[in-house]
């Protein structure tokens, strides 16, 4: 039934990733970051100048905007002190973020260790099998229709 190969598909994606997060929570720990944090310094370092709103970063990350300040409050309050909070020349009631030197050198430290997890991962047998299942999966659904 191809319902069921969907829903096989979907559940073996959702472990799947499920794995990775584990591996990545695992290793970022060292580093006093989670993936979410790690995430959020992502998207500042990828910004011109590595500086972006906070509204910026609730849309991008797709997060509410509790979370984006909770979160913005923690990596501030990180020994590293990664980002630093100030307000935009251009509207004083925007509340921005700006990475500092100490918290892009910390991101490139982090990010080696993601891409080697993420290269080990996309290259595994499972993820190999897991990208074969989907393919397979998907022009079964073409068939049907």
């Amino acid at each position: 039934m191809n319902n069921n190969s969907n829903l096989c598909t979907w559940l073996n994606m959702k472990h799947f990733e499920n794995d990775i997060q584990i591996k990545l929570e695992k290793a970022l720990i060292k580093y006093d970051l989670s993936p979410v944090e790690f995430s959020f310094m992502h998207y500042l370092y990828d910004q011109y100048d590595s500086k972006a709103s906070l509204l910026e970063i609730k849309d991008s990350l797709e997060l509410s905007s509790a979370a984006v300040s909770r979160m913005a409050v923690r990596l501030e309050n990180k020994d590293c002190k990664p980002i630093v909070r100030y307000h935009s020349d251009d509207n004083q009631k925007a509340v921005c973020l700006k990475m500092t030197t100490s918290g892009i050198e910390h991101f490139k430290e982090t990010s080696v260790v993601v891409d080697k997890i993420l290269n080990e991962s996309f290259s595994s047998t499972e993820f190999l099998a897991l990208r074969d299942e989907i393919l397979t999966t998907n022009i079964k659904s073409e068939d049907v229709e």
